[in-house]
């Protein structure tokens, strides 16, 4: 080290409350800019960290670059960063946010809420029937992550049987009745009421929920996918709502994405989409709990200790 302060680049929108933590970060030199194209060349040159969401060619013209914080949960697309730079995200900022969301759907659907919305609209006075109680219904957590496991501990105290799926089974809640891997997962799909989808965009996942695997679900069950979009086959599920299955499909992610005007996942029937809406910085309390994961990790690593929830790049998480 020659002496120098630690430059430090942070791109992305930030609220003044944010600013003034990222400014009070001693040790370093600091760049805050909302588009990546407005840092001066030499800063470039000289910045050991960078803060924000980057591409190839932004590491490319960052010689020096030994440590990435992410904003997002998310990591999978950061295959191609060089080894020796050092890549953390934004875990467990999420959890309490999108399980927000995800709940809210949940509830949604199983009281037909979109339906009578929709009869508001209309000004017609009729009563649904096939409105299901919260209670006592089984619920699938398919990935154990921060999201996961956040919605289970509120389906749980809402009266529901809470069961988890995760890559490795370790750390059982005692919240959840049981634990399997993604090969013991058939077996339970034909028993729940809903099924929670959070999963991290790897290849593993990937096309995950096929046909094969959507119908062994029951048709009354509800399906919510607020991870990924291509760990569902759209035309896949296309074919099987068709077939007159699921209460409902609540969708916060798809593939393709955005959804294109005129996809028939817009008017397929039984499907609620919110366009990526339940995480990111448009819920206020998670810009906050994002801001706190990032100035953490950026303080640790000023002061020379390892960052936490550092990405294992095969694993892309």
């Amino acid at each position: 080290m020659n002496g120098k302060p630690t430059k430090v680049l942070v791109v992305g929108a930030h609220s003044e409350e944010g600013l003034r933590r990222f400014r009070a970060l001693p040790g370093c030199s600091l760049v805050i800019t909302e588009n990546f194209r407005d840092i001066p060349r030499e800063d470039l040159q000289e910045a050991e960290i960078f803060v924000g969401l980057p591409n190839p060619d932004m590491v490319r013209q960052m010689p020096r670059l030994r440590f990435i914080q992410l904003y997002s949960a998310g990591a999978n697309n950061y295959s191609w960063l060089p080894k020796e730079i050092t890549l953390a995200n934004a875990y467990g900022a999420y959890g309490e946010s999108i399980s927000e969301h995800m709940l809210t759907t949940t509830l949604m659907a199983m009281k037909r809420m979109p339906e009578y919305l929709r009869m508001q609209d209309r000004q017609e006075w009729t009563l649904l029937d096939n409105i299901d109680r919260f209670a006592g219904s089984k619920v699938l957590s398919v990935g154990m992550g921060a999201i996961g496991t956040a919605y289970l501990r509120k389906a749980y105290a809402l009266g529901a049987e809470c069961w988890g799926v995760r890559r490795t089974l370790h750390d059982r809640p005692d919240f959840v009745r049981d634990l399997v891997t993604p090969e013991g997962m058939d077996a339970l799909l034909p028993e729940m009421d809903v099924v929670a989808l959070s999963l991290p965009g790897t290849d593993d996942a990937a096309g995950m929920f096929d046909e094969r695997r959507l119908r062994l679900m029951k048709k009354s069950a509800i399906l919510l996918n607020v991870g990924r979009g291509n760990c569902v086959v759209t035309e896949d599920l296309l074919r099987v709502l068709k077939d007159g299955w699921f209460k409902a499909v609540c969708l916060d992610v798809m593939e393709p994405e955005p959804l294109p005007k005129g996809h028939p996942l817009w008017t397929a029937p039984r499907v609620w989409i919110t366009p990526h809406i339940s995480g990111g910085y448009r819920a206020g309390v998670n810009y906050d709990q994002v801001t706190d994961a990032v100035i953490r990790n950026l303080t640790l690593v000023l002061q020379g200790q390892p960052p936490v929830h550092v990405v294992d790049r095969e694993l892309g998480y």
